[in-house]
C-alpha cells in the first residue's frame, strides 16, 4: 500500500492516489485532526476503486480526529438590534420596527440579537437553511415557537372526497383563523410545515389572503389521502417577524444579513457558527449499468459534517419516510466499500444513501446525529432492471443513530427499500418522529423485490415523540420471504394520538416474515401490530403493555394472517387483544398471557375460556409469567402512569425459572444483548442523551360497556361522541342538533341528500364488543316526510353477519326480514326497543317492541335475525337510506347487556 506525501486538500490526494496506486497496489490517505472546510463534495468514480488485497483508505490520522465540513464559519459579528420576545397579547412577534435601528449596550448582550452580513448571500450565490452554533443546530425562526398551530380545513368544502385524492388543488392550500397567519416581511421565504399523520409536508407560500384567511402554496402536498381536513398541525418558519426567543436565527435574503438571539449562555465574540455550503460531502459515482463500479474504498475515524437540503423550484417536499431525500454520503455502483468508526452530524438530509447498484458495503461503529432527514437508505423506491443496478448484501451494524427528523420528520433511522439480503444488527437507534426501520417498498400483494432481509439485535427506542403516527418500532411493507425480525428490543413508541405508534408494524401486505424473540413495551397502538398480510410467522416474542392492545390483527382475509405461537403477552389494560379476530384465520397456540389490572382480561370480547371453546389458543395458559422482578408488574403498582413510562427496562424482562412459559416451550432469550457492543465508551454513548420530557397521548378511552346517550353533552353541530359518522358530503350530514329532542334538548340530526353514490350514506355505527348475556337497545326515533331508514347489529365477520335489522320506508312501512310489521307515521317519535341473546344464549331471533308517541306499545317476538348463525355484537348501525333530501331524528340511544 502507498503512503501519499501530504496534501491540501482531499480532492488533491485522491488524485494523487489515482496515479500511484496502481503501481504499488492501493493507497492510504490520512487525514490530520481538526476542521477541514470542503470546497466541493468529495467524488469518487471507478477510477477511484482499490482491490481486495490493496484498497484506497480514507482514515483519520492516529490519535487524531479529523471533521470534513461541508460549512463555512461566519464570523464578524455586531450586537446591533435589541431583541423583543414575542408578546401573545398584543399579537406581536419579532422586532418592533421602532426598534430595528436601536443599539444594545453592553447590558443588553443577553437579549440583543446579533448580526453580520453575508455577501455571497446578497449576492444570490449561497442561501444556507441550517445555523449550527458551538456544534449544535438551532431553529430557525419559526411561530409558534413550541408546539403547532391548527388549520381551519380545506379551501374549498369538500364534497367528493374521492375526487378530492387525485384533485392538486384539495391539497395546495388552507384555511387558517384568524391571525394565525399573516402578510410578514418577505413571506417569499417563509416555510409552512404541515403535520399529516405518518409525514409531514414542506411548502412555500403562493398567495396569502388574510382577510378570507386562505393561503395557497407553490406546489401541493404529496399527501396520500388526497385532501387536507380540519385542525391538521401546522407551523410557520423563516420569517423575520418569528424571530423572537433566545436560540432562533433568521437571514434575510435580499441583505444577506443573518440574525442570532444568542443562548444566554453564549458570548458571540468567542462563540463558533456554521452554516452548511455543500448538499453532499462525499459522493461514490459508479455506473453499475455499464459495469463501472466504485470497489473496495475504505472511510475509518473521519466526522462528516454540515451539509445542507434543497428541494428544487419550491416544489414538493412530502412523502412516507421522506424517501425523496438525498444524502450526505450518496453512493451508486459502490462495491465493497465500508465506513467504520466514522460520524456523519449536522446534516439537512439523510445521511447515508447506498443506491442502485451497491453490493457488500458495511456501514459499521458508525455514530449518525442530528439529521434533517433520517440516517441511512438501502436501496430505491422502485425495482431494479436487472442484477446489475440491484442493491444488494449491504450492512448496517454497531451503529449509534439518533436525533432525526429536524427538517423533514418522517426520516427513518435504517429504510430498506426495494433490495434484498441485508442486514441491520446491533443498532440503537432512537429519538426520531417516525420510523426505527423501514423494511420493504411494496403495497398489498404485488410482486416485491425486498427479501430475506435481517433485522437483529437492535434496540430502538423514544420513536414518534408525539409528532407523526400511524408507524412502529420496526414497519415492514409488502410480500417478502425469507426476512427475519429478531431479538430486538423496542420501546417507548407514541404517535401524537393520530394513527398510533406501534413496536412491530406489518404494514400492507406484509407476508412470510419471520419475527422471534423481540421484546417490546410501552407503546401506543400494539406491540405487534398487523395491518394485513399473510402467513407471518410470531413466535418466542414479549408483549407488554400497550395503551391499547399487546397484539393486534386489522383487516380479516380468508387467508391465514400469521402463527402466533409461544409468546408472553403483559396487559395492564384488561384487553391484550385489539382489532378484528372473528373470522378466525389465524393460528394460535401455547402463549402466556397475564393482565395486571383484572384477574378476567378479555379475548376480542370473551373470557378466556369462550375464547379458548373456539378453537383458539389451544395449550395457551392465563397465568402469572413470574419475571424475575416479578413484584414490579404486581397489579397494584403497573397502573400509574409513571411506571408505564419510565420504570421498566430490558433487565425486567428476565423470567425465573419456574416460569409457566417455558412449560409452554417458550425459550428464554436475553435482551441484554440487543445495540451497541465493543468498548464500553461506546456501549455508554447513548446514556449521555437527555431528552425533553414527553407526556404520551392519553390513551383512548375504551367503548363503554354501556351507552346512554342523548346527546345532551355534546355541543350542536358537533358529531356524536361514542359513534363513527361516515357519508357526510354532498350535502348529507349526521350532526347533534337544539330543533327537536323526544327528551331535554338535543337530538342527533340526519340529512340526507339526493345523488350520493351510495344509497347506504349518510350512516352512523357503535363498536360494542358483546360477545355473550343478553344485548338491550332503545332509542327515540322520529322521521320527517321522505326519509327512510335501516337499523342493522353486524358481527365482525368478513363477509359480516347480520343480526337484528329493521326498515321503515319512506311512506312509514317498518319491516323486519322484508316481513311487513306495522305503519309508522312521520312527524311523530318513535320509542323502539330490541333484546337479542349472545353467544351460548343466541336463539336466532329477537325480541322487539315500538311505541308511536301517545300510542300504546306493540311487540313483536321471536323475529328470525338476518342471519341465523350471528352470536356477537361488534357493529350498532343507524342508517339514513333516502334518494332525495330527507331529514330524520334520533335520540335516547341506550345500550346495555
Amino acid at each position: 500500500m502507498s503512503f501519499l506525501p501530504a496534501f491540501a486538500t482531499l480532492a488533491r490526494a485522491r488524485d494523487e492516489a489515482r496515479r500511484r496506486k496502481a503501481a504499488v497496489g492501493g493507497a492510504a490517505i490520512y487525514v490530520r485532526g481538526g476542521p477541514h472546510f470542503l470546497g466541493e463534495p468529495l467524488v469518487l468514480g471507478p477510477q477511484d476503486s482499490g482491490t481486495e488485497r490493496g484498497p484506497v483508505v480514507y482514515a483519520a490520522y492516529p490519535g487524531e480526529k479529523p471533521v470534513l465540513s461541508g460549512g463555512r464559519r461566519i464570523a464578524g459579528w455586531e450586537c446591533g438590534l435589541q431583541a423583543v420576545a414575542h408578546n401573545p397579547g398584543a399579537g406581536s412577534y419579532g422586532l418592533k420596527p421602532a426598534l430595528r435601528t436601536a443599539r444594545a449596550g453592553p447590558s443588553d448582550l443577553g437579549k440583543a440579537l446579533w448580526t453580520v452580513e453575508i455577501p455571497e448571500v446578497k449576492a444570490g450565490k449561497w442561501y444556507p437553511q441550517q445555523l449550527f452554533v458551538n456544534g449544535e443546530r438551532r431553529t430557525r425562526a419559526r411561530i409558534p415557537n413550541e408546539g403547532y398551530l391548527l388549520n381551519e380545513g380545506p379551501i374549498e368544502p369538500l364534497t367528493d372526497r374521492k375526487k378530492a385524492m387525485s384533485d392538486p388543488n384539495a391539497k395546495s392550500g388552507f384555511r387558517f383563523k384568524p391571525g394565525d397567519m399573516r402578510h410578514w416581511s418577505n413571506l417569499d421565504d417563509a416555510v409552512v410545515y404541515q403535520f399529516h399523520s405518518w409525514t409531514a409536508s414542506l411548502h412555500w407560500i403562493k398567495d396569502l389572503d388574510e382577510m378570507a384567511g386562505v393561503v395557497r402554496f407553490t406546489a401541493p402536498a404529496n399527501w396520500p389521502t388526497g385532501y387536507w381536513t380540519k385542525n391538521e398541525r401546522y407551523y410557520v418558519e423563516n420569517v423575520p417577524e418569528a424571530l423572537d426567543a433566545p436560540g432562533e436565527w433568521y437571514l434575510d435574503r435580499g441583505t444577506g444579513v443573518v440574525s442570532y438571539w444568542p443562548l444566554p449562555v453564549e458570548d458571540m465574540r468567542k462563540t463558533e457558527v456554521i452554516a452548511p455550503r455543500l448538499r453532499h460531502l462525499v459522493r461514490i459515482e459508479g455506473d453499475p449499468e455499464a459495469g463501472k463500479l466504485v470497489e473496495h474504498v475504505q472511510f475509518r475515524g473521519l466526522s462528516f459534517q454540515h451539509a445542507d437540503w434543497l428541494i428544487k423550484d419550491k416544489g414538493e417536499a412530502d412523502g412516507q419516510a421522506a424517501v425523496f431525500l438525498d444524502a450526505a454520503i450518496t453512493a451508486k455502483g459502490a462495491r465493497h466499500c465500508t465506513f467504520d468508526d466514522c460520524e456523519v452530524a449536522h446534516v439537512g438530509e439523510y445521511a447515508v444513501w447506498l443506491g442502485a447498484g451497491c453490493k457488500d458495503n458495511r456501514v459499521h461503529h458508525c455514530h449518525l446525529r442530528d439529521l434533517g432527514g433520517g440516517g441511512v437508505k438501502l436501496g430505491e423506491t422502485a425495482s431494479p432492471k436487472g442484477e446489475a443496478d440491484a442493491a444488494v448484501r449491504n450492512v448496517v451494524d454497531n451503529c449509534f443513530i439518533h436525533d432525526t427528523g429536524h427538517v423533514f420528520p418522517a426520516g427513518v433511522g435504517v429504510w430498506i427499500g426495494r433490495t434484498s439480503h441485508n442486514v441491520v444488527s446491533h443498532n440503537e437507534i432512537c429519538d426520531l418522529n417516525y420510523t426505527g426501520v423501514s423494511v420493504g417498498w411494496s403495497w398489498g400483494y404485488a410482486p416485491s423485490s425486498a427479501n430475506h432481509n435481517i433485522v437483529e439485535f437492535n434496540h430502538i427506542h423514544h420513536v414518534g415523540r408525539g409528532v407523526l403516527g400511524d408507524m412502529g418500532g420496526i414497519y415492514t411493507l409488502g410480500i417478502s420471504p425469507g426476512t427475519v425480525l429478531r431479538g430486538n428490543v423496542i420501546h417507548d413508541v407514541y404517535s401524537p394520538g393520530i394513527g398510533g405508534g406501534t413496536g412491530i408494524y406489518p404494514d400492507e401486505g406484509s407476508s412470510e416474515i419471520l419475527i422471534e424473540n423481540n421484546l417490546v413495551y410501552h407503546t401506543e397502538q400494539g406491540c405487534f401490530s398487523q395491518h394485513y398480510g399473510r402467513e407471518n410467522i410470531v413466535r418466542n416474542n414479549i408483549w407488554a403493555f400497550s395503551q391499547h392492545g399487546e397484539v393486534t390483527r386489522h383487516r380479516q382475509e380468508e387467508h391465514s394472517s400469521f402463527t402466533f405461537e409461544r409468546n408472553i403477552v403483559l396487559s395492564a389494560n384488561g384487553q391484550p387483544l385489539a382489532g378484528n379476530w372473528s373470522n378466525g384465520k389465524y393460528a394460535m397456540e401455547r402463549n402466556l398471557y397475564w393482565d395486571t389490572s383484572t384477574p378476567d382480561p378479555e379475548f376480542d370480547g370473551l373470557t378466556f375460556e369462550d375464547w379458548q371453546a373456539l378453537g383458539r389458543d389451544e395449550a395457551s395458559l392465563l397465568a402469572d409469567p413470574l419475571f424475575v422482578r416479578s413484584p414490579a408488574f404486581r397489579r397494584s403498582s403497573v397502573g400509574s402512569p409513571a411506571f408505564r413510562r419510565s420504570s421498566l427496562g430490558p433487565s425486567d424482562f428476565l423470567l425465573s425459572p419456574d416460569s409457566p412459559a417455558l412449560k409452554l416451550g417458550f425459550v428464554p432469550f436475553d435482551p441484554g444483548r440487543a445495540g451497541l457492543y465493543g468498548e464500553r465508551e461506546w456501549v455508554s454513548l447513548p446514556k449521555s442523551i437527555v431528552r425533553k420530557p414527553f407526556t404520551p397521548p392519553p390513551p383512548k378511552p375504551r367503548f363503554p360497556e354501556a351507552i346512554e346517550d342523548g346527546f345532551e353533552t355534546t355541543p350542536v353541530a358537533e358529531r356524536a361522541a361514542w359513534a363513527v359518522t361516515s357519508g357526510e358530503e354532498g350535502g348529507a350530514s349526521i350532526r347533534v342538533t337544539d330543533e327537536l329532542a323526544a327528551s331535554g334538548k338535543k337530538s342527533l340530526k340526519f340529512t340526507d341528500a339526493p345523488d350520493l353514490k351510495h344509497d347506504w350514506q349518510p350512516h352512523l355505527f357503535y363498536t360494542p364488543r358483546y360477545h355473550r348475556g343478553v344485548a338491550r337497545l332503545s332509542f327515540d326515533l322520529r322521521l320527517e316526510p321522505g326519509a327512510s331508514f335501516v337499523h342493522e347489529w353486524r358481527d365482525a365477520s368478513q363477509p359480516y353477519l347480520v343480526g337484528p335489522s329493521i326498515a321503515i320506508d319512506a311512506k312509514g312501512q317498518l319491516t323486519a326480514g322484508g316481513k311487513p310489521l306495522a305503519a309508522v307515521p312521520s312527524d311523530k317519535w318513535i320509542r323502539v326497543e330490541i333484546a337479542a341473546g349472545l353467544g351460548k344464549q343466541a336463539t336466532g331471533t329477537y325480541d322487539m317492541s315500538i311505541a308511536v308517541e301517545g300510542q300504546p306499545p306493540q311487540r313483536f317476538d321471536r323475529l328470525p335475525l338476518g342471519s341465523p348463525a350471528w352470536k356477537s355484537l361488534r357493529w350498532l348501525g343507524f342508517i339514513s337510506t333516502a334518494k332525495e333530501r330527507a331529514v330524520l331524528y334520533l335520540d335516547n340511544v341506550s345500550l346495555g347487556r
